[in-house]
C-alpha cells in the first residue's frame, strides 16, 4: 500500500511540475493548460495500466504478479482523474473568456492602427507610436501579451495571447477591414 501511495504522490508531483500547468498572475486568473495534455495523459495512463495488467497476468512469479497488478492501479488512477474529475466545460469557458479579452485588446489596437494610418498614411509596427491612439473602453489589458506586430503600407497583422490562455489570437487587416478579426 505504501508503494501505491508513494507512486501516486510522485505522479501528481510530476503532473504539477509540467511547465504548461502553472499558475499565472493572481489578477489574470489561473493558467489553463492546453486541453490536449489531458487526452495525452489519459491515453498514456490507460495504455500503461493495460500493459502492467497483462504483464501481471502473464508472469508466474507470485511476488512480481502482485507487484505488477498493484502498480497497474497507479496509471489507472491518473486516467480516472483526467476522465472523471477534470471539468472540461469550465476550462473551455475560461479559455473562451481569456481569448475574448485578448481579442478586445487587439480590437483596440486595430482602432489605433486606423487612426495612425489616417494621420501618417501607413500602419506602424512600433507599439510606442500607436499607444497614444489606443482608446476604447478597455485600452490595453495588462494580462494580454502582444506577441508580434507586423505592419506594411497597406496592411498589418498582430498576434496576442492572454497570459492564462494556451491559445494565440491573430488579427489580420487583410481579411476585410483592419477592424475585422483575421
Amino acid at each position: 500500500m505504501y508503494i501505491i501511495l508513494k507512486s501516486f504522490t510522485s505522479f501528481l508531483f510530476v503532473l504539477l511540475l509540467r511547465p504548461d500547468i502553472v499558475f499565472a498572475q493572481p489578477s489574470c486568473g489561473e493558467k489553463v493548460p492546453a486541453l490536449g495534455i489531458f487526452e495525452q495523459i489519459s491515453q498514456v495512463s490507460l495504455g500503461g495500466a493495460v500493459v502492467l495488467m497483462i504483464l501481471g497476468i502473464v508472469i508466474d512469479h507470485k511476488f512480481w504478479k502482485k507487484a505488477l497488478l498493484l502498480s497497474a492501479l497507479i496509471p489507472f488512477f491518473g486516467w480516472a482523474y483526467v476522465n472523471y474529475f477534470v471539468d472540461y466545460a469550465q476550462l473551455k469557458k475560461n479559455i473562451f473568456n481569456y481569448n475574448s479579452s485578448a481579442e478586445a485588446t487587439l480590437a483596440n489596437i486595430a482602432e489605433a492602427q486606423d487612426r495612425y494610418k489616417s494621420e501618417q498614411g501607413t500602419y506602424s509596427k512600433d507599439m510606442s507610436k500607436i499607444y497614444s491612439h489606443i482608446g476604447g473602453a478597455g485600452g490595453m489589458n495588462e494580462c494580454v501579451k502582444i506577441l508580434s506586430i507586423q505592419a506594411g503600407f497597406d496592411h498589418w497583422r498582430a498576434e496576442a495571447s492572454h497570459v492564462s490562455s494556451p491559445d494565440k489570437i491573430i488579427w489580420d487587416s487583410r481579411s476585410g477591414t483592419s477592424l475585422k478579426k483575421g
